[in-house]
């Protein structure tokens, strides 16, 4: 009888604290509206994140469609431990969001049980007050469903996976010039380029080129280079293609930071990626991400009820109060989020493992 897989990866501390980086980015955009707009660059390190990792759990245990053996089984696995692992947290939210209530979920709920917010998003081409990022939950989501077929087509080699992250960027910039330049990246075609750079990582990490690559002077240029051109480039057609291409700066950027850590761990010490606090937050990052933005539309609405003048609303609302008020209550609520909901079911998704392929018997002469 086949044996069951064990179920745990490497622990990659440097990536764990790189979620928290991509988390306090996400916050510093939606809380503080900076003036340089960070726009998809949490997001974008959320997804070649798990473009890696969930790449390296389904070519590890063969849940692909194709593999050898039962791979229906270890498939059927993989969407189940995926499932509990986002969907018990996800929905806990969604229901606070319809009690609070937020608009687009009382109005629009099929979209976000499904879930298909992108699609929302995109059709309306606007967020949604307190939900606008459920949109990375969809697209996380659809591709969990989607990678097992894809990696059984393409399997693993490198120049289909990166023939896959040029399409991706091919149908931005087509989609752009043909339907609609606006809200493109909600769609997960236009990110496969980052999935897909993500799985890159995974079959290269330990081949002789990519760790040419792995220098933090290269990081550096990726990310000033991106933000130079983000910032100065002038209005005109140069700008209109920027606006459709940041996406594939942004995915080599990424590439090159993960690619980095993944070579050079100690560079992760250095910047304080393994930090206990550091860790700490990206443990609970998922629970951060879901609850930060229905936190502030709380914030708000109670600022707006208990506070009459204007000048204390604005107080209220400013910086450096969102910093002091939200930032531990929303520690509070993921660390609680994580001890009564996540830890557990993780725990429970543990009993759930893959089964090997059985070996072929031996030939006897």
């Amino acid at each position: 009888m086949p044996a069951p897989l064990p179920t745990a990866l490497p622990y990659r501390p440097e990536l764990n604290g790189l979620r928290a980086v991509a988390v306090g980015i996400v916050l510093v955009q939606h809380w503080l509206q900076p003036a340089f707009p960070l726009g998809e660059l949490g997001p974008s390190l959320f997804f070649v994140l798990s473009g890696y990792l969930v790449s390296g759990i389904i070519w590890k245990y063969e849940a692909y469609v194709g593999a050898s053996g039962p791979w229906w089984h270890r498939v059927g696995t993989f969407y189940l431990r995926r499932a509990l692992r986002i969907l018990p947290s996800y929905y806990l939210v969604l229901a606070g969001c319809a009690l609070l209530p937020l608009a687009m979920v009382r109005e629009y709920p099929g979209w976000y049980v499904l879930p298909g917010a992108n699609f929302l998003v995109y059709r309306f081409g606007g967020w949604g007050d307190g939900v606008g990022h459920f949109w990375t939950i969809a697209v996380e989501i659809q591709f969990y469903l989607f990678w097992p077929l894809l990696l059984g087509i393409l399997g693993r080699r490198l120049k289909p996976l990166l023939a896959l992250a040029v399409l991706g960027w091919v149908f931005r910039v087509l989609w752009s010039l043909w339907v609609n330049p606006n809200m493109v990246h909600m769609l997960l075609p236009a990110n496969l380029d980052l999935f897909a750079l993500g799985a890159v990582l995974q079959v290269a990490q330990h081949q002789s080129w990519l760790a040419r690559l792995a220098r933090g002077r290269y990081v550096l240029l990726a990310w000033l280079s991106w933000a130079a051109l983000h910032r100065w480039l002038p209005p005109g057609p140069w700008a209109q293609f920027w606006a459709v291409s940041q996406g594939k700066w942004l995915a080599i950027a990424d590439f090159l930071t993960i690619c980095w850590l993944l070579c050079v761990p100690a560079a992760g010490r250095r910047l304080g990626l393994s930090h206990a606090a550091t860790q700490w937050v990206g443990q609970r990052s998922y629970g951060i991400y879901l609850y930060h933005l229905p936190l502030l539309v709380f914030w708000q609405r109670l600022v707006y009820h208990f506070v009459p003048d204007a000048a204390g609303r604005a107080a209220l609302m400013g910086p450096l109060s969102i910093l002091c008020v939200l930032g531990p209550a929303v520690l509070l609520l993921s660390a609680a989020s994580w001890h009564f909901v996540e830890a557990p079911i993780d725990r429970f998704k543990n009993r759930f493992r893959y089964v090997s392929a059985p070996r072929p018997l031996a030939k006897h002469v």
